[in-house]
């Protein structure tokens, strides 16, 4: 388990929920162990979209993640759209794989999660990984073909394939934003947007076979939703869908399938959802003040 500052010490241990009335319960997996009976997982495919919640990373090659001690070795995959065109499963198609953690998160929280998006080739996978918020828990998200989801959630691909809409996300009250809408700072969803491309500068605007820590952080009382990448903001919106279930997946929203099978994944490590951080913050400044004394 990683904490990586005070106020997440002080919701381990409980001390900040004596001070947070109503807050919900934190979140923090590190999959090393298995944790799929914590998550209820959603899929528009089972034949065609795998998910593992120990693979382990390090035997594949991919570096440790960014928030992850010498020794640990797991994380959670998804694939998708792997197996089309073969007996197992002939028709073409779309996939969509979705898990949802299910300890529901109401009010302000901050999302953390390192994500790595293995890619092999070139010519555009159309391929997303998506970090979501407020989730029913039954509905798989997706950006297109179809457009589906609950809450909001952001995705974005792997290597800079998807034209103009590498980086999109979906709320709630109108689905998924086109790339013209004032919440992308970037004022593009491409990943040549000078955004991106100060973000990931060694790999064209996309976060190709690297890790990047994502976050999210909801304000519920001004309904504002905040994502990030490696620090950077890249999409600051408003929606009222945000309490529910947060969520982690995968999806090809195009039919060709990426060859040669399974070459294109996603891994997710070091998934923190930390209720109310402003609150959490206060109480820590306190307790420093006080050692202080």
């Amino acid at each position: 388990m990683r904490i990586p500052n005070l106020s997440r010490l002080l919701v381990i241990v409980g001390i900040a929920g004596t001070l947070t009335a109503g807050a919900s319960a934190s979140i923090v997996v590190d999959f090393e162990t298995d944790t799929s009976a914590d998550w209820t997982i959603q899929t528009s495919d089972p034949v065609d979209s795998t998910y593992d919640f120990q693979f382990d990373y390090i035997a594949a090659g991919i570096p440790l993640a960014p928030r992850s001690t010498a020794g640990d070795l797991y994380g959670l995959r998804f694939t998708a759209n792997d197996t089309s065109g073969i007996p197992a499963d002939p028709a073409a198609q779309e996939d969509h794989i979705t898990a949802f953690h299910n300890t529901p998160m109401t009010g302000n929280i901050e999302l953390l999660v390192d994500v790595y998006m293995a890619v092999t080739g070139t010519g555009g996978t159309t391929e997303y990984a998506h970090i979501g918020v407020g989730s029913d828990g039954s509905t798989f998200n997706s950006l297109f073909t179809p457009i589906s989801g609950r809450g909001s959630f952001v995705a974005f691909t792997g290597d800079g394939g998807s034209s103009s809409s590498d980086y999109r996300w979906f709320r709630q009250e109108d689905t998924t934003l086109p790339t013209s809408d004032p919440s992308y700072l970037a004022g593009s969803g491409a990943n040549t947007a000078a955004l991106y491309q100060s973000i990931y500068p060694g790999t064209d605007g996309s976060p190709t076979n690297i890790w990047t820590t994502v976050r999210v952080t909801v304000d519920a009382g001004t309904d504002t939703i905040t994502y990030a990448l490696d620090g950077t903001d890249i999409i600051l919106g408003t929606t009222a869908f945000t309490d529910g279930l947060v969520s982690l997946g995968y999806a090809d929203v195009f039919d060709s399938v990426a060859a040669p099978f399974q070459s294109q994944y996603v891994v997710y490590d070091n998934l923190e959802v930390i209720p109310e951080p402003m609150a959490l913050a206060l109480l820590a400044m306190g307790v420093l003040a006080l050692r202080r004394r």
